[in-house]
């Protein structure tokens, strides 16, 4: 029954993140953008933070490469305010996806 519910929040989880990162290219609306933007920030961070704890202490590479895909994110929100916005989205997506694989596969 446990696995169940672990496979609805992965559902839930890969539903979120394509929408939010479909949202964050195609809303042209400036404030409605920023917005989707920290959602989609936060989201890589905590999905990451998810990938980094779920692993066993000994898995230490693992580790490192779901650390560091979060702090892709990091890097996107420093490059939205120095006001590079299409290499922050693409930073910010990139995290995401690459913690959802990262959650799912390894």
């Amino acid at each position: 029954m446990a696995l169940g519910y672990l496979v609805f929040l992965f559902i839930i989880i890969a539903v979120i993140s394509i929408f939010s990162i479909v949202l964050l290219f195609v809303v042209k609306d400036r404030r409605s953008n920023n917005a989707i933007f920290i959602v989609t920030a936060i989201l890589g961070v905590l999905i990451n933070y998810m990938s980094v704890t779920v692993l066993p202490d000994n898995y230490v590479v693992s580790r490192i490469a779901a650390g560091s895909f979060g702090i892709l994110s990091i890097i996107g929100i420093i490059l939205m305010y120095m006001k590079k916005k299409t290499m922050a989205k693409v930073m910010v997506a990139a995290s995401v996806v690459l913690g959802v694989l990262q959650l799912f596969f390894f």
